[in-house]
């Protein structure tokens, strides 16, 4: 009898270790949403924090190039990826939470450059595109890729992505426009505001997810309970009160 009392306190202990323990999660750089050197992490993971600090859960970030952290937290190595669009193909090895936010992806041109008006990815092909490595693009952008059809140049991050506008290398980057502001606010301050221009037609119309790996077992339930803390923060107002802080610029730290 006493064995089995010592057993349930020892089970009991180690369920209370186990809650303690951070929600692990892989993500990547993409300011202002996402980004290690961001105030609170940026907007998606410090969003991401307060829906699990609703839970009674604290959050770790691990940062890396996206497609390894998507790779990673397929194969069970973290609890959560942050974050993508929940594409179907992506649902057969993860859970998605429910929609975060709504952006849209722009084709950003120089000026003197103008792009016409475009209607496909057809449309595209005469002209060189920076895209980003891991980042999600319409699959039929992917698939003109692979088969040739487009002329993109692949890079690491939105900075260079935007260097290589600005220096003549191609002609038209992908980008979202709060990420755009961002990132001319925080790398190029004295750049004319009219130097580089959005087209109004958007490339991408997208939402944004959490995704939880069915490769763990417990991913079904972290989902279920990350949901209705969304849920709470969002009746809150608390959801577009950091958008507004978004918005405002207040996750991009200040220049000394």
């Amino acid at each position: 009898m006493m064995q089995k009392i010592a057993l349930l306190i020892l089970i009991f202990l180690l369920q209370l270790v186990q809650a303690s323990e951070p929600v692990r999660i892989a993500t990547g750089e993409y300011p202002p949403f996402t980004g290690s050197n961001l105030v609170d992490d940026g907007f998606v993971n410090h969003l991401i924090r307060q829906v699990l600090a609703e839970a009674g859960l604290s959050a770790e970030f691990t940062y890396l190039p996206w497609k390894r952290s998507f790779q990673a937290a397929q194969q069970g190595k973290y609890d959560m990826a942050s974050y993508w669009v929940c594409e179907r193909e992506y649902q057969q090895h993860f859970y998605c939470s429910d929609e975060l936010y709504r952006g849209q992806l722009l084709l950003y041109f120089r000026a003197d450059t103008p792009l016409p008006q475009w209607h496909s990815i057809d449309d595209l092909k005469p002209y060189r595109i920076g895209a980003i490595l891991g980042y999600e693009y319409v699959p039929e952008f992917h698939q003109a890729m692979q088969k040739g059809e487009l002329d993109v140049i692949m890079v690491s991050n939105d900075r260079l992505n935007l260097n290589m506008l600005l220096n003549d290398r191609v002609d038209l980057i992908l980008l979202s426009d709060t990420a755009m502001q961002s990132l001319l606010a925080e790398h190029f301050p004295s750049m004319p505001k009219d130097q580089i221009q959005a087209h109004p037609k958007p490339f991408l119309n997208y939402r944004a997810h959490v995704l939880f790996p069915k490769s763990i077992a417990s991913s079904s339930a972290l989902r279920t309970r990350f949901n209705a803390s969304l849920k709470e923060l969002k009746a809150s107002g608390e959801v577009e009160r950091q958008w507004q802080r978004l918005i405002n610029g207040e996750f991009i730290p200040q220049q000394d």
